[in-house]
């Protein structure tokens, strides 16, 4: 996987001289009718009003727009943003909503080649998003941050911003960087580092199943291949079903997860 130079601590001006206006739609030159006229249609607009570097390859973005005042979120909700021509688009966990102000933030990844990660690369404050959402992607609702136990990777830290479990589990590339990151947030979690061969698997289901209690529900986010890896070896220990909650973010050389 390939990854971006480390980048230091970057916080942008949270405004810009000529910044376009929230309620007009950003449209790609190569777009065709169609893609414009669905984005016109069934899109948000707002516009970036923060693009801060946290660690290497994860960023976080800040969208603003008076199309995104008066919107319901729920920890566990998704948006959708266009991030190339035609329907190109990918998904975020926001980790805050405001209705009043209009605003969100997501953690936003370039972690690997794309149209998701060359997007984040070149975001700038003020420029013009077209988005989906709130919208539905892990029902939460009946799953008490209380008793939660979030295991993923770097896709999974807006969620758990949002949710704030009483367990977080993660397999990272760099624990030293994500681990310094979550402490600034006053997120506590367990780390394992990622190995290319998935040598560190064992390793991190011995990890969840280390602090598991009775009450425990069980939410698994991140990479396809980890969760399919996990779901058995929960299950072989007693974990019920109506304890288990999945979401895959991404696989490799798949687009279009939630």
């Amino acid at each position: 996987m390939n990854k971006p130079m480390h980048e230091d601590l970057i916080a942008l001006p949270r405004t810009h001289p000529e910044a376009p206006r929230a309620d007009s739609l950003p449209a790609a030159a190569t777009d065709s009718p169609l893609p414009r006229l669905l984005t016109r249609l069934f899109f948000l607009s707002a516009v970036i009003t923060g693009h801060q570097a946290l660690a290497p390859g994860l960023y976080l973005m800040t969208v603003q727009g008076p199309a995104l005042r008066g919107r319901v979120w729920a920890p566990g909700d998704k948006l959708q943003i266009k991030v190339g021509p035609g329907m190109t688009n990918r998904s975020y966990t926001p980790i805050d909503w405001n209705p009043q102000t209009g605003e969100t933030r997501f953690v936003a990844h370039a972690l690997a080649l794309g149209p998701g990660s060359e997007w984040v690369h070149h975001a700038r404050v003020g420029q013009a998003v077209a988005l989906m959402g709130p919208r539905r992607s892990l029902d939460l609702s009946a799953w008490p941050s209380a008793t939660g136990v979030l295991v993923g990777d770097e896709t999974s830290i807006s969620l758990a911003a949002a949710w704030r479990p009483a367990r977080v589990v993660l397999e990272v590339d760099q624990p030293e960087h994500i681990h310094a990151l979550l402490q600034t947030w006053h997120l506590q979690a367990e780390l394992v580092a990622r190995q290319s061969d998935d040598a560190h698997l064992p390793a991190l289901s011995a990890l969840v199943l280390a602090g598991a209690e009775a009450s425990s529900r069980y939410v698994l986010t991140g990479r396809a291949r980890t969760i399919q890896s996990l779901l058995p070896t929960l299950r072989a220990h007693g974990v019920p079903r109506q304890r288990l909650l999945s979401k895959a973010y991404w696989a490799p050389g798949k687009a279009g997860l939630d």
